[in-house]
C-alpha cells in the first residue's frame, strides 16, 4: 500500500499512476457507459443541426429555380422569394460545396468542444464510484468528507453555465482574429471543463473549508493538471473515452492535497509544552 503523505507530487507522477489505474478491467469497463451516452447525444445534436442547415440551402435552391413552388407559410421560403439573388447564391452547387465543407470543419470543431463538456457532465454521475475506487486502491487512510448538498450543487451548475455563456458570447468578436481566435474559442470551454471537473472530484473528497484552502494554495497546480487534461480532450475520441481517466487523475491529486492540508492542520493543533516559571 502506498503512503498517504503525497505533498511533493508532480503532474508526471499523477499521470503515470492514473494510467496504471485506468488500464485495469474495472475502469476500462466503466469507460464504455459515458462513452456511448456522449457519442449518441453528440451525433443526434450534430445530425439535427446539419439537417436544419441543409434544409435551408435546399429551400433556397428550390425558390431560385421556381419562385412559385415555395409555400407562403414557410419563413425561409418567403425570405428566399423576397431576395432572389441571395437565394440563387445560396442554392448554387459551388456555395453548397463551400458551405458544407466549412460547416463540417467548423461545426466539427465545435462538436468536439461540446462533446467534451457533455462528457464532463455525464461523467459527474460516475464520479462518486471512481473516487471511491481510487481511495480503496491507494488512500484507505484518507477520509472522504463530501458534504455538498445536491441543491447547492445544482445552483453551482446553473451559475457556471451562466458564466460560460457570458464568457462565450464575449469571446465571439475575437473569432475573426488569426491565432487569437484559437484562444478565444477554447477559453470558455476550458473554463467550464476545469470548473465542473474540479468541483465534482473535490466535492467527493474535501469538506467546504478544505476546498477553500486547497483551491487557494494549490490553484496553479490544479490548473496545470486540468489544462493538460483539456489539451488531451481535444484529440478526437479522447475527449469522450478519457473522462474516466481524467477523474482518476484529479482524484489522485485531491487525495494528495487532502493529505497535505490535514497534515498541516494537525501540526498546527499540537500544543506546545508550557514553559515553567523560574
Amino acid at each position: 500500500m502506498q503512503k498517504t503523505d503525497h505533498s511533493g507530487y508532480t503532474e508526471g507522477a499523477l499521470l503515470t499512476k492514473s494510467l496504471a489505474d485506468f488500464f485495469t478491467t474495472k475502469f476500462l469497463a466503466l469507460t464504455t457507459a459515458p462513452f456511448f451516452i456522449t457519442l449518441f447525444v453528440s451525433l443526434v445534436f450534430l445530425y439535427y443541426l446539419s439537417g436544419e442547415f441543409f434544409d435551408m440551402l435546399s429551400v433556397a435552391a428550390q425558390v431560385s429555380q421556381n419562385p412559385d413552388a415555395a409555400s407562403a407559410q414557410n419563413e425561409l421560403a418567403q425570405f428566399a422569394k423576397e431576395y432572389p439573388i441571395i437565394s440563387a447564391i445560396l442554392g448554387s452547387f459551388i456555395f453548397k460545396a463551400i458551405a458544407g465543407t466549412l460547416f463540417y470543419v467548423i461545426g466539427g470543431g465545435f462538436a468536439v468542444l461540446v462533446s467534451v463538456i457533455l462528457a464532463v457532465v455525464i461523467i459527474g454521475f460516475f464520479t462518486p464510484y471512481i473516487v471511491a475506487e481510487v481511495q480503496k486502491r491507494h488512500y484507505p487512510n484518507i477520509e472522504r468528507r463530501a458534504t455538498v448538498p445536491i441543491s447547492d450543487y445544482l445552483i453551482f451548475l446553473l451559475k457556471q453555465f451562466g458564466l460560460f455563456l457570458l464568457f462565450f458570447f464575449a469571446s465571439l468578436p475575437f473569432y475573426f482574429i488569426p491565432v487569437i481566435n484559437i484562444v478565444a474559442m477554447n477559453a470558455p470551454f476550458y473554463f467550464l471543463f476545469h470548473t465542473l471537473l474540479t468541483r465534482d472530484v473535490a466535492g467527493e473528497i474535501l469538506d467546504k473549508e478544505e476546498q477553500k484552502i486547497v483551491f487557494k494554495s494549490a490553484k496553479w497546480r490544479i490548473a496545470t493538471t486540468t489544462f493538460i487534461l483539456y489539451l488531451l480532450s481535444l484529440i478526437p475520441a479522447v475527449g469522450i473515452l478519457g473522462q474516466v481517466f481524467f477523474v482518476i487523475v484529479l482524484a489522485h491529486q485531491f487525495f494528495q492535497e487532502a493529505a497535505r492540508v490535514r497534515k498541516s492542520q494537525l501540526e498546527t493543533t499540537i500544543i506546545e509544552p508550557e514553559v515553567l516559571p523560574r
